[in-house]
């Protein structure tokens, strides 16, 4: 991930003036150009809607799990109505396991949406560069039919590969990123884990007791 967006940064930000000077092809170079900025807006475009539809999926099914949430909830009052307290501590636990997927399907609608606002906003710029080049490759090939036949030759005496060619190499080296180690955080995962449990048995107790003097009162 780290590297396409790098790529993209590179992209958008490439000055054409600067990779036509030191092209020995200008008209290739800007047409490679041309085609790598179009994939990569075809492969974005993609990435977004794929994040959309998942964004729109996680939000519906955070509504389905408020939804069972609060059936459980309203389980654990009948439960408790009729005498059946181990069915209102069953009730009760269900429904806070229905609210910690509702949290966790609302965050990955929220982090859906971010990243779709991330990738169209890759695109536009994507867009923009791309104009730019097709405007430039224009004025380079109308430039070039321009020319008589045996004119002047072109400059330099090898033919080298241009920029473009070079600086898709250059990232292609770049491939091994260092991964932090996670290790060390197992320990205190198990602990947070067990501690989380406590505080939700107490929640539970807590819930249970307000029921039973709801239940009296009626």
């Amino acid at each position: 991930m780290f590297e396409i967006a790098f790529r993209i940064k590179e992209l958008t930000s490439s000055n054409l003036n600067h990779l036509v000077e030191q092209a020995s092809s200008p008209a290739k170079m800007l047409g490679l150009l041309q085609l790598e900025l179009e994939e990569a807006i075809i492969s974005l475009a993609r990435d977004a809607a794929k994040a959309r539809r998942l964004a729109d999926d996680a939000a519906a099914a955070a509504k389905a799990s408020d939804k069972a949430a609060k059936d459980w909830q309203d389980k654990a009052k009948l439960a408790i109505a009729n005498g059946r307290e181990d069915l209102a501590r069953g009730a009760l636990g269900e429904r806070q396991n229905a609210e910690d997927l509702a949290k966790t399907q609302r965050r990955a609608a929220t982090d859906a949406t971010a990243e779709q606002a991330a990738l169209n906003t890759a695109v536009a710029g994507l867009e923009s560069k791309l104009e730019e080049t097709r405007s430039r490759l224009r004025a380079e090939l109308g430039a070039k039919a321009a020319q008589k036949p045996g004119g002047s030759a072109a400059s330099g005496p090898s033919a080298r590969s241009s920029a473009l060619d070079d600086r898709i190499a250059t990232l292609e080296k770049r491939i091994d990123f260092a991964q932090a180690s996670a290790g060390h955080s197992a320990s205190a995962a198990s602990i947070e884990q067990e501690l989380d449990a406590l505080q939700r048995e107490a929640m539970i107790e807590a819930e249970l007791a307000a029921l039973r003097k709801s239940a009296k009162k009626k």
